[in-house]
């Protein structure tokens, strides 16, 4: 069992060089080709074959008009032919009365952000995914402008503490609340605030008829890539402790993570599945194939003075992927900007194509992983 024990000044860049142990088994890949103008950004493996020597290639060329810029995965014609498509961000209830809850098993991404209480919510970002029952809304934290920023997403929230949403269009995010949103519905069989719901397709029409500033040139969340070739074995469970009330614990299931919480609301502290549930009824265990750790400095924030995790500067992250993972930097200069990954030799890491969890996570969390 290992534990993250990076410690890393805030807005101070720190180059650390290490060396990284390589993996003696050596993978034997096949040429993949995409598609794309050729200027998009393309990243090349190449490995060697122990028994010939044979170099083979395997790219990856990131293709902005065919591909989503929050998995890295190449999306169908009929999905992509409907860009360009507003990024929308919806902020989703993690209390006891909230789960399970909706949408975020449809969302192009997910990140989860401490809140107070040591409880966390989630941001569930929509482009080219849809879902007719997000849910339950809740209100905006001043972390989230720093994450939709880079997107150029919409922050659709239930509301905020006073001074909270003029301070977030201040940083060019705007902001959809409930008394403005006619798309949005309660439920009657929850009890309120964790009743909200939204359908995203009638809130992106209501969006689109408000003039509402459209960023159509979206970021990825980063370097996506095929070279793995320096991750390490051993993190078939992830676990990752936010306060004393909140810990997650993601376990490896055949090729992807299968989460489960411990909270204050856990009985007897034990573990419990954390289910999403669908408008008709169906329910079942929330799954990911990459979990993303970027951690940063905890603070109180000064329109609100609730908890918030500065996610500018430079702060540790850590990848899981399949059982493998890798710890290294993030860093960027400005909330427009998206993160950099770099390992610990200070190259750029490349996180596989596929659907991403990121948690926000303080520096004094907690992060353990085991092969079991």
């Amino acid at each position: 069992m290992k534990r993250l024990g990076l410690v890393f000044l805030v807005l101070t860049l720190v180059m650390c060089s290490s060396s990284n142990e390589s993996s003696d088994v050596v993978e034997t890949t096949t040429t993949l080709e995409a598609e794309g103008p050729s200027n998009n950004n393309e990243t090349t493996t190449t490995a060697t074959n122990a028994q010939d020597d044979t170099n083979i290639v395997e790219s990856y060329t990131y293709d902005k008009e065919k591909m989503s810029p929050f998995t890295g995965l190449e999306l169908s014609p009929e999905i992509w032919l409907k860009r360009p498509r507003r990024v929308i961000a919806f902020k989703v209830d993690n209390n006891l009365n909230a789960r399970p809850q909706s949408g975020l098993q449809e969302a192009d991404t997910v990140m989860e952000i401490l809140v107070e209480g040591g409880m966390t919510r989630f941001l569930a970002f929509y482009m080219d995914k849809t879902s007719t029952y997000v849910g339950p809304i809740r209100s905006a934290r001043p972390t989230d402008p720093n994450l939709v920023r880079p997107y150029g997403g919409i922050l659709v929230v239930s509301g905020a503490t006073a001074g909270l949403i003029p301070a977030i269009r201040e940083l060019g995010v705007p902001v959809l609340e409930e008394v403005s949103a006619p798309t949005m519905f309660r439920i009657a069989n929850r009890k309120a605030p964790h009743n909200l719901y939204a359908d995203t397709e009638l809130v992106r029409e209501y969006i689109d008829t408000r003039g509402f500033l459209f960023n159509q040139d979206v970021n990825p969340l980063y370097d996506f890539g095929n070279d793995q070739s320096n991750w390490i074995t051993g993190a078939n469970r992830v676990t990752i402790k936010y306060s004393d009330f909140t810990t997650v614990i993601w376990k490896m299931d055949n090729d992807q993570y299968s989460r489960f919480i411990v909270d204050g609301y856990s009985p007897d502290e034990e573990a419990v599945a954390h289910n999403f549930i669908t408008r008709d009824g169906y329910s079942d265990i929330l799954k990911i194939p990459t979990v993303v750790v970027i951690q940063g400095p905890l603070y109180n924030d000064e329109v609100t003075t609730l908890p918030s995790v500065l996610t500018v500067g430079v702060g540790p992250v850590s990848i899981f992927h399949n059982g493998k993972y890798i710890e290294g930097t993030w860093r960027r200069n400005d909330i427009t900007e998206p993160f950099e990954f770099l390992d610990n030799d200070q190259e750029k890491i490349e996180v596989p194509p596929s659907k991403q969890w990121i948690h926000i996570l303080p520096l004094n969390g907690e992060i353990i992983w085991s092969e079991n």
